[in-house]
């Protein structure tokens, strides 16, 4: 085998080895299946990829409860949309990347529960951000020990702070969430 055909088959595998891997800096990846209640008009089902590159910390959570203790709700809303844990990619035409502001990860039983939390957007074609008083979009699942599951997924929600535990988590939601029949973990991060 030549030095040229060599170097060409390193090349294609070194190709291959990056289409298959994970995203740059993602820690922990997960697809998933998503039923968007939009069938005939819009696809029924829709794949999801969520890359969390990391996972809120006691600290970042106990800084947003001080900004809210001084009363300043905009200042509050200033600081979570600051903050940067990954993305919720809505694999589709009319695809969408949902930001997500904080990630919070919880050991059960027989695996996790995974939670993360966005600030509300119109994600969807033709939809209308109505106002009231809940500003924010939860996705929020459940994996047993080989890493699969299902969830939900929260359009407008409202959080609240556990600066003891350190943990964001959903108070209330104002509509019926729509289902993720299937989640699956992908990639975790080095050391899990």
């Amino acid at each position: 085998m030549t030095i040229h055909s060599r170097l060409r088959k390193a090349l294609v595998l070194l190709a291959a080895g990056v289409v298959l891997a994970a995203p740059l800096g993602a820690a922990d990846v997960f697809k998933a299946r998503f039923l968007t209640g939009k069938g005939p008009i819009e696809p029924p089902i829709v794949d999801v990829q969520i890359e969390v590159t990391s996972w809120t910390t006691l600290e970042e959570v106990q800084r947003l409860q001080q900004v809210v203790s001084g009363g300043d709700f905009q200042a509050f809303l200033n600081a979570f949309n600051a903050m940067d844990k990954g993305v919720v990619r809505f694999k589709y035409a009319r695809g969408w990347n949902l930001p997500i502001r904080a990630a919070v990860t919880v050991p059960t039983e027989k695996g996790k529960r995974v939670m993360l939390f966005m600030y509300r957007e119109n994600w969807q074609s033709g939809s209308v951000k109505a106002h009231g008083r809940n500003y924010f979009m939860v996705i929020d699942f459940t994996l047993n020990e080989k890493g699969k599951g299902g969830g939900r997924f929260y359009e407008d929600a409202m959080i609240k702070l556990d600066p003891v535990q350190g943990r964001v988590e959903m108070e209330s939601y104002g509509s019926a969430p729509k289902s993720f029949p299937s989640v699956q973990e992908v990639k975790k991060a080095a050391g899990k």
